[in-house]
């Protein structure tokens, strides 16, 4: 049995690994985000997904909504 145990990602439904448990080496550490962004995707993660890990596609194309919203106000 593997330590980080494979989830799907609650947003698209891929399978990923989630190593909240040891955060330096989870796949969304290779994801910079800004205070800003970080903001945004926690206010959604918790909102419509109860606070879980989302994949790293999905933090992804998160970063770029926040950044088409922004240019739009």
């Amino acid at each position: 049995m593997s330590k980080h145990a494979p989830d799907s990602c609650p947003r698209c439904g891929n399978i990923f690994t989630c190593k909240a448990n040891n955060v330096s080496q989870c796949d969304c550490q290779n994801t910079r985000l800004t205070f800003d962004e970080t903001q945004y995707i926690r206010e959604i993660t918790v909102w419509d997904f109860d606070g879980a890990c989302l994949c790293v596609a999905c933090l992804r194309e998160l970063q770029q909504e926040f950044h088409a919203k922004k240019l739009l106000t």
